[in-house]
């Protein structure tokens, strides 16, 4: 009997081993991301497409300066469309210290800081579940990857003793 158990667990142990990596590891996210980031020039783009398409060099030269018109006209769109998110983030954020307030001033102070305590701890909860969920599917040795809840925590902390400093 006890041979049997030791082949079976041998057995797994050689298997788990021989098993690939899943693929959507938060690792390899972020260097599929960092790959795509990665733009061609305009001018190896306009050379690329003179191969391609066997362009004169006049041709080249009027696509290229297309292509830098275009990179330029993008850059634009991404520095406005950045600015947006920035301003609608500080005005959810204003409007995230409102709804606080008028709270605070319907239920008190004591029971909003219970009401906080409570969402910490169904973050903490909801992190937990989370944690244990990519664990499973990353394998072993990646418990340390989602620090989402040290950062929430951290977060709350400092607003709740901005919140005192101010009632003081």
């Amino acid at each position: 009997m006890i041979v049997m158990v030791a082949i079976f667990m041998s057995g797994n142990a050689f298997n788990a081993q021989g098993q690939p990596q899943p693929r959507h590891k938060r690792a390899d996210k972020k260097e599929v991301k960092q790959e795509e980031k990665k733009m061609i020039t305009p001018e190896k783009r306009a050379e690329f497409m003179a191969e391609q398409l066997e362009l004169t060099d006049a041709e080249k030269s009027k696509v290229q300066d297309l292509f830098v018109k275009q990179e330029a006209r993008n850059k634009q769109h991404m520095e406005e469309i950045k600015k947006l998110k920035e301003e609608q983030k500080a005005k959810f954020e204003a409007e995230k210290a409102a709804r606080e307030a008028d709270l605070i001033k319907i239920i008190g102070n004591e029971k909003f800081q219970k009401l906080q305590s409570m969402r910490i701890a169904r973050l903490e909860k909801e992190n937990r579940m989370y944690k244990m969920r990519m664990m499973h599917q990353a394998g072993p040795g990646k418990d340390d990857q989602y620090p989402m809840l040290e950062k929430m925590k951290k977060m709350r902390m400092e607003k709740m003793k901005k919140e005192q400093e101010k009632e003081q």
